[in-house]
């Protein structure tokens, strides 16, 4: 429990000074609004690929994520809990606040749509950098039949978070992970799968509570959005081996 605990830690103190250095470089309402349009200009153009390329059928279901999401934009965009402002019940739609961090959740979202559309290589591999745009990531190597991965979250304004680092068994396409035996689990096995379905991997969680807080959560439908290096790689490699996420 010693190790969960710590892991937690680093990342509300992570989550924290993140909020007060965002306190610290508030933009104006011009600047912030000008952010605010660039992102959007970006992200419209990522949905209007989307559409292009996606079948019918999966763009449809997209539409519906998408209005989802835009909730989930403004519901955190809105919050002064997480946006850093003070004195404040809900924001402006037209605040420097909100639009300073709308525009930083629809570049997370517009990296979202780009890896959801790209072309694959024939050798591609999991290996990379994988987000939900909802505050979940997992860094994943994928070597002769294991998915090393170390995976994060942060939700919601009150920065629920979570973290976790294993090895899961790999046969495509599905991923499988359990923590029993290991000194530093909980109470109850914790699972975690991994489905790949086209350019989206599905993670879905049981028992995890053990590893994030209580509206915290690992399960959503992941994109890959960039690579790792190799540094990058031997440190997830180091992680997943010890059951460790990296403070860093």
């Amino acid at each position: 429990m010693r190790n969960a605990i710590s892991i937690l830690t680093v990342l509300l103190c992570a989550a924290f000074v993140g909020s007060s250095l965002a306190q610290e470089k508030k933009l104006t309402s011009a600047k912030a609004k000008a952010a605010f349009d660039r992102a959007d200009k970006s992200l419209n153009a990522a949905w209007a690929e989307a559409k292009k390329v996606l079948p019918e059928s999966e763009f449809n279901k997209l539409k519906e994520d998408q209005r989802a999401w835009v909730e989930h934009r403004d519901y955190l965009a809105r919050s002064p809990m997480y946006t850093g402002a003070e004195g404040q019940d809900e924001l402006a739609l037209d605040s420097p606040d909100y639009l300073e961090t709308a525009a930083g959740l629809a570049e997370e979202r517009t990296q979202w749509l780009n890896g959801l559309v790209r072309e694959w290589g024939e050798a591609e591999t999991l290996t990379g950098v994988w987000t939900d745009s909802y505050g979940g990531s997992v860094e994943i190597v994928e070597r002769e039949g294991q998915l090393y991965f170390v995976i994060q979250c942060v939700r919601g304004p009150t920065s629920h978070v979570g973290g976790l680092a294993g090895v899961a068994v790999w046969n495509d396409p599905i991923g499988w992970f359990s923590d029993k035996g290991r000194e530093d689990a909980g109470d109850a096995e914790a699972n975690l799968s991994f489905i790949l379905r086209g350019h989206k991997l599905e993670v879905v969680g049981a028992s995890t509570g053990y590893y994030h807080g209580a509206r915290a959560y690992f399960d959503g439908e992941y994109v890959k959005t960039s690579s790792l290096s190799a540094k990058a790689q031997a440190k997830i490699v180091k992680s997943a081996k010890a059951g460790e996420v990296p403070e860093e």
